[in-house]
C-alpha cells in the first residue's frame, strides 16, 4: 500500500490548466491508491474505467474498496460511498477528487 501525498489545490489548477488530461492521471493514480487499500494485487482496473467514463461510480466503488480496506486493517475511516454518488448525480463530480484525494492524504501521513 504505496499512497503519494497530493496537493488537491495544485492538482486542481494542473486540470484546469491541462484541459482535464492531468484530472484522467490523478483518476488513474487515485483509484489504484484506494483499491490497493483493501488488497495489494488489485489493480483498479473496473475503478479507473469507471471514474473516467461513469465518475460517480467509480468514485462510488473506489471509496468502497478504501473503507473496507481500511476496516480491514484497523484504519480508522468512514464510508463515504453514497456522498460521492450524490456529488456525483448532482454534478459536483470535481468535489469528489479533493474529498478521495483528501482521504489518501490521511492514509498516507500515517
Amino acid at each position: 500500500m504505496k499512497i503519494k501525498n497530493r496537493n488537491i489545490v495544485v492538482s486542481l489548477i494542473l486540470s484546469i490548466v491541462t484541459c482535464g488530461i492531468y484530472s484522467i492521471y490523478w483518476v488513474i493514480c487515485m483509484a489504484r491508491e484506494a483499491v490497493s487499500v483493501k488488497e495489494d494485487g488489485d489493480d483498479g482496473i473496473l475503478e479507473i474505467i469507471l471514474m473516467i467514463f461513469l465518475p460517480f461510480l467509480g468514485f462510488f466503488f473506489a471509496e468502497k474498496k478504501l473503507f473496507e480496506g481500511c476496516q480491514k486493517k484497523g484504519i480508522p475511516h468512514t464510508d463515504n460511498s453514497i456522498i460521492y454518488l450524490i456529488l456525483g448525480l448532482v454534478g459536483l463530480g470535481i468535489v469528489n477528487f479533493c474529498l478521495l484525494q483528501n482521504d489518501l492524504n490521511k492514509l498516507a501521513n500515517e
